[in-house]
């Protein structure tokens, strides 16, 4: 399944260069700060590539790009700060 993924390999400065693209949602930098760009849809698929290929638990695979999620995060807030009264002075 992941045996013919294809990599795509840039270095350092190419992948701090201020015009440069992301060719794939996501990679691993090793250890000779070569960035490896792993042409898959599925993390779990390009994690374990990279665990097979370097060793279990050696590099993480990081998402380039924003991922697109299910639709159920929610986000709320609040304008109040819990605990202050205006009304309340300290003593001295």
């Amino acid at each position: 399944m992941y045996k013919d993924l294809k990599i795509t390999t840039v270095t350092f400065e190419e992948f701090t260069d201020i015009d440069f693209i992301p060719p794939a949602t996501f990679f691993f930098k090793d250890a000779l700060g070569d960035i490896h760009f792993l042409h898959s849809s599925k993390r779990e698929v390009c994690q374990a590539w990279v665990d097979e290929n370097y060793g279990k638990g050696k590099y993480k695979v990081i998402a380039s790009k924003t991922q697109k999620g299910n639709g159920n995060i929610n986000a709320s807030g609040s304008n109040s700060r819990k605990g202050f009264s205006p009304n309340l002075r300290p003593t001295v």
